[in-house]
């Protein structure tokens, strides 16, 4: 079931990068690229939890469970979503 939910919740994520960029209507600042570059990160550990992969180290196993997934790739996706950009002067 927890695979099943890091597919879900990896699939959400793509197909929100996907698209809410785009309907902002306006081009990324260079902080929101680095920002969706964990976005982007987070969405391949959730495909790689999800696919069934299972890691022979144990550092790896716990980096990759559910349990450090799941809150890193809401705190990412929350970041960029809500990422304001610089000041304006």
């Amino acid at each position: 079931m927890a695979r099943l939910a890091s597919l879900l919740l990896g699939a959400g994520l793509a197909l929100a990068l996907l698209l809410l960029p785009a309907a902002r209507g306006r081009e990324l600042a260079p902080g929101e690229h680095g920002l969706m570059t964990l976005v982007l990160l987070a969405v391949c550990a959730l495909f790689v939890h999800g696919s069934g992969f299972r890691f022979r180290n144990a550092w790896a196993r716990r980096a990759f469970s559910p349990w450090v997934l799941w809150p890193v790739a809401v705190v990412a996706a929350g970041l960029f979503w809500t990422y304001q950009g610089p000041p304006q002067r």
